[in-house]
């Protein structure tokens, strides 16, 4: 078997040889290696600016023996792109393998990235690697216009499909015991070189749920488990083609047990679309003037996450501890730590310092807003009390810490967003962190400059290039911080507010078109629903922007209604992320949808079941056109499955458009007010979305009361309000004079009146919500300093956010 086994080896080896220059031409007589004396550039110089700008960006990293110097030359493989005779040369030769206005679509990307000659160990780094160095070279001709050309995709009928069972017993008993035997050294969280997915965990439950990603119901023989072992040749425990059809025959066993999803006949349905027939979108293009750092996560597995910025040293990052890939690109990370080695760090120390100026950009999913420390989630330092920056968070607040002259050799005092606002939120967020000499430090998150100003504006210090970049956490291997990061770019220039709002509006993670053909149910060829879709992370997917378009360019000949859309996957209605079942439209005659017309704003996310390349997407429809099916919503339950004592709420609460207009109303500040607007864009995910009681959970309470803050906040300081609501309160005195005992009734009395307007039988009486709030007063007057006509404001204040945020306001 050892035999076989180096005899298949040595085949291999043979293979690789012959093809890794010729592009799958075999060469008799491969070029020798050149001296790497060659290496130094002697020919003549550059004839123009382009073509020096060409030669510094691009040939200078190409042309090298360990990359496409030992092949593309004079005498061996042509085209000679990489000629170090005459860069002139390779600069002509060069021109018709790169597309500078779309350099992702560059011949030469294509090649490295489809595994040509890729000098890293991973052929999408290699390929984004190369994307950045034509980046560099093309500079403005990159093209950042925002247009996508709909094309008609392929048109697939939605078929019979298996979806992975909730329980995993049959996992543990065709699976399980396979991978658990031969997988365990590497795919489980406890050992010693932990290897995402971890699907051998000693845990059956959480390693059921690894390893659907990597198992295919449909087609077993493709699954990665089988594909890794058969042809891959990856940690094979005795002969790998046995190995892998031991492994095709379990998963094949597992699915054989799992009954198909058939879709009823009675349902309306479109064509179907994996996510991978849908067009790639783009919102434009990034800034990246001055990038010297970026990390774009796509990967996907291993060890390392590769800085593709083209700026050398590459500071590859080396991952340790709990950290997962993201299916979305990004890195999961949970009691991890992602680092650089000091000497590629050093680069950032050299570029920084050397303009005197730098930013941050971020693309994070802090996991909660209890993390203390501050917890480290981009860190350029060696330990708990060294550092030159960080970025981190301490609960609500994200923190900039940087060794200035004026600071310590700990980079503090930190600048932090306001206590107050609140602006981290366990969401999606773009943070930028930037900082220039006579400038100062700024923070901005979601396009937005956050408003807290630098009181400590001094020069850089003397940085120390001995540090290391580091995520996850600190040098010392405290402040550990969980989340998710799905981009980090590191620039030696600062981004100005439209850069900043420009890669904002970009967005993160790879996003497509899935234009769902309806053509056969409104007699209108080439005819579509389309959706933006994006993986959201390893469990979900998000569909937004739901649009009706005609790729024709056609009208809409006669009108049609449209009710009741719903997601479906995998051959049946999804369970979750039923956003548009409310939709009841009615497309008129003559309606224009040559651009894609608008049918519902919402977004919502729909459960990953099989993996983005495997899931197949459909949508239902209660009614369109002619067609039409009756649809019983809710899910049937057997009763023996619920207890007869069981009961339902009877009882609702406003969701968050409800919770905003009633605050509107109620107080009188419009909804688009500066603050409130702000405010609300920031919690509305927090609010709640269903009207179920039974749903409802603190963090919900928390996005409520911010709102109401808010909301008062800009009752009370409007002089017209708060003289409509107070006739009889003095807001020039102290809370001593103005809430004394016996004026405090000619506050509550009002404000309970104002945010109390019905007397229902449901409701906390208006004496015992009198007694609470004379009680708050009594506790905020109290104080030893700052007691003047301000802080009887904030008293006020706080006695409106205490009724507004109850659920006086949120009980329907």
């Amino acid at each position: 078997m050892k035999h076989l086994l180096i005899q298949t080896s040595v085949i291999f080896s043979l293979i690789f040889m012959l093809t890794a220059c010729g592009g799958g031409d075999v060469e008799t007589n491969p070029p020798k290696k050149q001296d790497p004396q060659s290496d130094v550039y002697t020919g003549p110089a550059a004839a123009t600016e382009d073509i020096q700008k060409y030669k510094v960006s691009l040939w200078d990293n190409i042309s090298t023996q360990d990359r496409c110097g030992a092949c593309h030359t004079e005498g061996n493989q042509a085209p000679y792109f990489a000629s170090r005779n005459d860069v002139n040369d390779a600069y002509a030769a060069t021109n018709p393998l790169v597309d500078l206005a779309e350099p992702q679509k560059s011949r030469l990307v294509d090649k490295v990235a489809g595994g040509h000659n890729c000098w890293l160990a991973s052929d999408a780094a290699c390929g984004e690697t190369m994307t950045q160095w034509i980046k560099l070279w093309a500079d403005d001709r990159v093209s950042t216009a925002n247009t996508i050309e709909l094309t008609a995709p392929v048109i697939r009928e939605p078929g019979s499909s298996k979806s992975f069972p909730d329980d995993s017993s049959l996992f543990s008993q065709h699976v399980y015991p396979i991978v658990n035997q031969y997988c365990s050294q590497c795919h489980n969280q406890s050992a010693q070189l932990a290897q995402s997915p971890f699907f051998a965990s000693n845990d059956v439950a959480q390693a059921y749920e690894a390893a659907k990603r990597v198992m295919n119901l449909d087609e077993p023989a493709q699954s990665r488990l089988v594909v890794r072992l058969g042809s891959e040749f990856h940690n094979c425990w005795d002969n790998c083609q046995a190995n892998s059809i031991e492994m095709r025959d379990a998963i094949t066993a597992l699915s054989d047990a799992i009954p198909l999803d058939v879709i009823s006949t009675d349902m309306v349905v479109s064509k179907s679309l994996r996510l991978t027939d849908g067009i790639t979108a783009s919102s434009g293009g990034r800034f990246e003037t001055g990038v010297i750092a970026l990390y774009q996560f796509k990967t996907g597995e291993g060890n390392i996450a590769y800085d593709t910025s083209g700026i050398s040293p590459a500071a590859n990052l080396s991952l340790s501890g709990d950290i997962d890939w993201l299916g979305s690109w990004g890195l999961s990370f949970k009691n991890g730590k992602a680092q650089a080695s000091t000497a590629n760090s050093k680069k950032l120390h050299d570029l920084m310092t050397a303009t005197g100026e730098f930013s941050i950009e971020a693309w994070v999913t802090p996991s909660n807003v209890v993390q203390e420390g501050p917890a480290r989630i981009v860190t350029y330092s060696a330990g708990d009390n060294a550092r030159n920056f960080t970025l981190g968070q301490t609960q609500y607040n994200y923190d900039f810490m940087l060794r200035t002259e004026s600071s310590s050799a700990n980079g503090e005092p930190a600048l932090s967003t306001p206590d107050a606002a609140e602006v981290l939120q366990a969401t999606l967020q773009h943070v930028v962190m930037t900082y220039k000499a006579n400038e100062g430090r700024k923070v901005y998150v979601n396009g937005r400059l956050i408003n807290v100003a630098d009181e400590d504006i001094a020069p850089l210090a003397n940085w120390d290039d001995s540090f290391a970049l580091i995520l996850g956490r600190e040098a010392s291997n405290q402040h550990v911080w969980q989340g998710d990061i799905r981009l980090l770019a590191l620039y030696n220039r600062v981004l100005e507010p439209a850069q900043v709002l420009q890669n904002y509006d970009v967005g993160v993670g790879e996003k497509f078109f899935l234009l769902f053909s309806i053509s056969h149910l409104i007699d209108l060829p080439n005819t579509y629903v389309m959706f933006e879709v994006s993986q959201f992370d390893n469990y979900s997917y998000l569909f937004s922007g739901a649009s009706i378009v005609n790729i024709d360019g056609t009208q809409v000949g006669n009108g049609f209604p449209l009710k009741g859309l719903r997601l479906g996957i995998n051959g049946k209605e999804s369970s979750h992320g039923q956003a548009y079942m409310n939709l009841d439209l009615a497309i008129e005659a003559g309606q224009e949808i040559a651009e894609p017309f608008l049918i519902s704003p919402l977004g919502t996310l729909v459960a990953l079941e099989k993996g983005a390349s495997q899931d197949e997407f459909f949508l239902t429809f209660e009614k369109l056109g002619e067609h039409e099916n009756v649809v019983i919503p809710g899910v049937i339950v057997f009763p023996e499955e619920v207890p007869a004592t069981t009961k339902s709420a009877q009882m609702g609460m406003r969701n968050f458009a409800e919770i905003n207009h009633t605050m509107s109303v109620l107080t009188g500040v419009e909804q688009q007010s500066t603050k409130v607007f702000n405010t609300y864009q920031l919690v509305k995910r927090q609010l709640p979305s269903i009207e179920n009681i039974e749903t409802f959970i603190s963090a919900q309470q928390m996005g409520i009361t911010q709102m109401a803050i808010a909301y008062c906040d800009t009752a009370i300081e409007d002089s017209v309000i708060r003289s409509a609501w107070f006739p009889d309160v003095d807001f020039t005195s102290a809370p001593s004079v103005a809430l004394s005992p016996a004026e405090r009734s000619k506050l509550l009395n009002p404000l309970i009146a104002q945010l109390m307007p019905l007397n229902l039988a449901n409701q906390p009486s208006s004496v015992g919500v009198f007694n609470e709030l004379d009680s708050l007063v009594s506790n905020l007057s109290v104080c030893t300093t700052n007691c003047d006509a301000v802080r009887t404001r904030t008293i006020a204040k706080a006695s409106c956010a205490a009724v507004l945020a109850s659920a006086v306001m949120l009980v329907q």
